[in-house]
């Protein structure tokens, strides 16, 4: 009799052992495949040796499993494992059996319980917590920020009438000096209504000055906007730019020609004012710009360059016709506003009231 080392033929199956999971289990002929992974058995002897089935012809068995030692053959873990396919019905009506991992009685936690609503009563406050949503005020949206242009063409008018009424004053002034003058001629004036015909002067005319800055602003900012809107009627953009309609109203030598440029062309996009009449008015209203800026700057070389008594009160005269005549201009630069430019409001359906019988 032969041992079983000699490499004789395997007996017959006593165990079958899955090369994938590497678990072995008593053979079953009804089991032929894994009852874990569900892939094929390998049928072993009680030797550890694959087993051959009765009648086929045994096969040369490896020297290492010669040793009664079966190694299978490991796979690399980098390749992933095949799906694992449909378990196939048991046979012979067995029942699977699968293992189940549960924790010690000791080590399992104890069940949520919630709480009673009794036993936690319901909070109430005396007064308001504070930590809770406050009732803030609604927050009302805010006027737009609006820039110093916008703010002087929003009181034209009024900066133009108070322009007017301090030029007045300021001539009045002037007209008190030159009273003085004349007075000196024969009989010399005191200290103090000297001191308080100068200090008139410097006020008024200090104030004619800033609102007369004012309202070139103020003109500005109206040109800019009126422009804009009479070009947008006709699905235009104004050509000219914001800064070049500045610079043609505040430079000294260019808002003397500029201004009528500036005009005409707001004229021409206007299709609700009558082009004769309206073309009349600015070429008036032109003729005194000039005249106003023709008279300022004779009267202050006339003031700067007179030595004489004589020639300082020719000056102070100058100086008064300069000051109506711009008063003059602004109440016609507001009447221009005001009244030529001005749009009209669109007209509402008059509202009948009907009584119900």
């Amino acid at each position: 009799m032969s041992g079983p080392r000699d490499g004789t033929p395997s007996g017959p199956p006593a165990r079958d052992y899955c090369p994938r999971c590497r678990i072995a289990g008593p053979h079953d002929i009804g089991r032929p495949q894994c009852p874990r992974c569900g892939g094929p058995l390998t049928p072993l002897d009680a030797y550890g040796r694959v087993a051959q089935p009765l009648g086929m012809q045994a096969t040369p068995i490896p020297r290492a499993q010669a040793n009664n030692m079966y190694v299978p053959a490991r796979t690399s873990p980098a390749r992933p494992a095949p799906p694992r396919p449909a378990a196939a019905p048991a046979r012979g009506g067995r029942a699977r059996v699968r293992w189940v991992a549960l924790r010690p009685q000791s080590a399992r936690p104890r069940p949520r319980v919630d709480a009673d609503a009794t036993t936690s009563p319901t909070p109430r406050y005396e007064h308001n917590p504070g930590w809770g949503l406050r009732d803030l005020p609604p927050v009302e949206p805010g006027e737009p920020q609006r820039s110093p242009i916008e703010r002087l063409r929003d009181g034209l008018p009024n900066l133009l009438r108070a322009a007017a009424v301090v030029l007045v004053l300021a001539a009045a002034a002037e007209a008190l000096i030159y009273a003085l003058l004349v007075v000196n001629l024969e009989d010399p004036i005191s200290r103090p209504m000297q001191i308080a015909a100068e200090t008139a002067v410097w006020i008024t005319g200090l104030a004619a000055v800033a609102l007369m800055v004012a309202c070139l602003g103020g003109v500005a900012g109206w040109l800019i906007d009126e422009r804009k809107n009479a070009y947008a009627d006709h699905g235009q953009a104004d050509p000219r730019s914001r800064r070049q309609l500045m610079l043609g109203l505040w430079v000294p030598v260019l808002n003397l020609f500029w201004p009528v440029a500036f005009f005409r062309e707001l004229l021409g996009r206007r299709d609700d004012l009558l082009p004769v009449h309206t073309r009349k008015r600015l070429w008036w209203l032109w003729f005194g710009w000039l005249g106003v800026n023709g008279l300022v700057v004779v009267g202050v070389l006339v003031r700067i360059f007179s030595q004489s008594l004589v020639w300082q009160a020719n000056a102070v005269v100058l100086v008064i016709i300069s000051n109506l005549v711009s008063a003059a201009f602004a109440g016609a630069l507001w009447w221009t506003i005001t009244r030529l430019f001005a749009r009209e409001a669109p007209a509402t359906a008059p509202t009948r009231w009907l009584a119900a019988v």
